[in-house]
């Protein structure tokens, strides 16, 4: 089997196991020193860390679906674009519908996920469900300071 079958059936399971909220099943897709970086929740590392994290999804949402799109895989580095959509449980956007694209990284060893880091629209995504201006604005200055902090203020001429 190619790498990229290989990791397009890797993300059908860990699609499935969100659908079916199943956290054992999701961990058991990570090697044990693994990490999840989150764009909402932030980083956890460790298999226990990354199951605590999608039990916060469970808490926060319910009725999950996850496609995954374009996955390639090639030297252990797998990408995929995805959609990812559940129903919120969160006042004051409780029972709607949120629906978010973006794409995610993945460091593969052996079969699984060493690595995930993600991107999304996010401003698209909370705009998409009323999250006020401000809350919006304070939510992009996160992202911001997120991306400056790991730039080299020299070479892309930050202040």
């Amino acid at each position: 089997m190619s790498e990229t079958a290989a990791f397009i059936a890797l993300m059908e399971r860990f699609s499935d196991t969100v659908r079916r909220q199943d956290i054992p099943g999701f961990t058991a897709l990570f090697t044990p020193d693994a990490y999840y970086d989150d764009v909402f929740y932030g980083r956890h590392d460790g298999r226990a860390a990354i199951g605590e994290m999608l039990a916060k999804f469970f808490r926060d949402g319910s009725d999950f679906e996850w496609e995954m799109h374009e996955p390639v895989a090639a030297n252990g580095i797998g990408y995929a674009n995805w959609l990812f959509s559940f129903t919120s449980n969160m006042a004051p956007n409780q029972g709607k519908r949120v629906l978010m694209a973006g794409a995610s990284r993945y460091l593969l060893r052996d079969g699984l996920i060493a690595g995930y880091n993600e991107w999304c629209y996010q401003a698209a995504c909370l705009a998409g469900i009323g999250v006020p201006a401000a809350a919006l604005e304070k939510s992009l200055k996160r992202q911001d300071a997120g991306f400056r902090a790991g730039a080299d203020p020299v070479r892309h001429r930050l202040r």
